[in-house]
């Protein structure tokens, strides 16, 4: 997202990467930013950054073979980038409450 001239511009790339944490995640431990913030400015200061995905980040196709080999029903491009497009625009018109994907892990 982008603002020049007083226009609001938005891209979408067809490619993109999914961030991970480098530790588990744990609604218990609020506090652990290891956990719940997935930006390189915390993770790499992490023991754990990198141990289960170079820098942390997973290809959209690494993902689905990922899902797949653990045994997840969830088909990435079918039921999880269309809501990230969705959650996109939705960030353009705050208004309309889109604020998260939801994804159906067993």
């Amino acid at each position: 997202m982008t603002i020049s001239n007083g226009i609001l511009k938005g891209y979408w790339y067809q490619e993109g990467y999914i961030r991970t944490s480098s530790q588990q995640f744990d609604l218990e431990d609020l506090s652990d930013p290891m956990i719940h913030l997935t930006n390189d400015a915390v993770q790499k200061h992490g023991e754990e950054y990198g141990a289960y995905e170079p820098g942390n980040k997973l290809t959209y196709n690494d993902l689905q073979r990922y899902l797949d080999s653990t045994g997840h029903k969830v088909d990435f491009f079918a039921m999880v980038y269309p809501q990230m497009r969705v959650t996109m625009l939705g960030n353009v018109d705050d208004s309309n409450g889109v604020c998260c994907l939801n994804l159906p892990l067993p």
